[in-house]
Formats: C-alpha cells, structure tokens, sequence
C-alpha cells in the first residue's frame, strides 16, 4: 500500500536553465562535465562554497560568472506538476521533497506559500550531509513522513536516483512528463 509519494526538485517539481547549460556546454565533453558535476555534488552536501563551483563552471565553459549564476538560478514551477498535486494526491497521500539542492531558500524561490503547503516535508541533501542516491537519503526522508520505505513512490527524473530509491526498498518512477507520470502512477496507486 502507498502511503507517501517523493518528488525531485531539480527536473520534476521544478524545471531549470541548467540541464539547457549542462547540454550546450559540456556535449562531447564527458571528463569537464565529471569535474563540475563532482564539484557540484559537493556543494549539495555542504562540503564545498557555492561561489567557487560557479567559478569553476565559468572557467569550464567560458561563460561569466553571472550567466552561470542565472542559469543554476533561474528556475520555475511545474505548473503542471504542482495542479495534478493539488488536486489528485495532496487529500490521500503523504507528500515530499527530496533534493540534492544545497540550500533551503531554493523551494521559496519556486514556489508560492500555497504550494509550499502541498507537501509534508522537504529534504535537502545540506540537510543529510549526502546526497541521492545514497540510499540513507530515501531512509530519511521515509521517516520524516512516518511511512515504512516500501510503502512510498519515489519520482525522479535522474536514472541513477530512481535505481537508488528502489535500493532501498521504494517503488520509483522515472519522470519525463506530466501525462505519463498520471499514468504509471495510476497503475501503482
């Protein structure tokens, strides 16, 4: 029985500039992508400065600092997403965030306080001192929601998070779109 259902941040409940970034600029480029995808991860956890991670991926790419600044910044709601939460699942289910987001003041710069309400808990990955997919991090937020793991629903749009939720027990859905979401959900609900 499903008694909670876990969203991603990045690329799910919220869409972003930086995926764009990341294609535009390191396409071909697997060993500099590695370099800043390992640095980023480091500041999702807490273990490195935000500023030098820009830094680094202006010097990668040879953009500015402010445009790769805007591009991690500039980031907007699943409109979608956030109605089909409102009105299908908020009433019967135990919902949450789980994110690799380094800081908390990203979830009040996407969403309005009436869809920050939608969801029981958000947990960043600053708060664990980890990061997805790490099976701890599906753990922590299970019992942040008072459910077992295998009674939640963990979406992500990253293969990689969605193996490691099923590690540790979770189903898991791999997100590319809102209608197909409806779907496969429907036959796990």
């Amino acid at each position: 029985m499903v008694r909670a259902i876990i969203f991603d941040l990045y690329g799910v409940l919220a869409i972003n500039g930086w995926q764009a970034f990341k294609a535009a600029h390191f396409e071909g480029r697997e060993e500099a992508w590695q370099q800043i995808y390992e640095l980023g991860r480091q500041v999702d956890a807490g273990l490195s400065d935000y500023a030098e991670f820009v830094s680094a991926a202006a010097r990668a790419t040879g953009e500015s600092v402010e445009t790769v600044r805007y591009q991690l910044e500039h980031t907007v709601a699943n409109a979608e997403l956030l109605a089909f939460i409102q009105h299908s699942l908020k009433s019967r289910y135990k919902l949450g965030i789980l994110s690799n987001a380094s800081n908390d003041r990203v979830v009040g710069r996407i969403f309005t306080p009436v869809q920050q309400k939608f969801f029981d808990t958000v947990t960043m990955s600053h708060h664990v001192g980890m990061t997805k997919p790490d099976v701890y991090m599906y753990r922590v937020v299970a019992d942040k929601l008072s459910a077992e793991v295998d009674e939640c629903v963990f979406i992500d749009d990253q293969e990689r998070h969605v193996a490691g939720a099923r590690e540790a027990g979770m189903q898991a859905l791999l997100y590319t779109n809102v209608l197909e979401l409806k779907r496969e959900l429907a036959g796990l609900l």
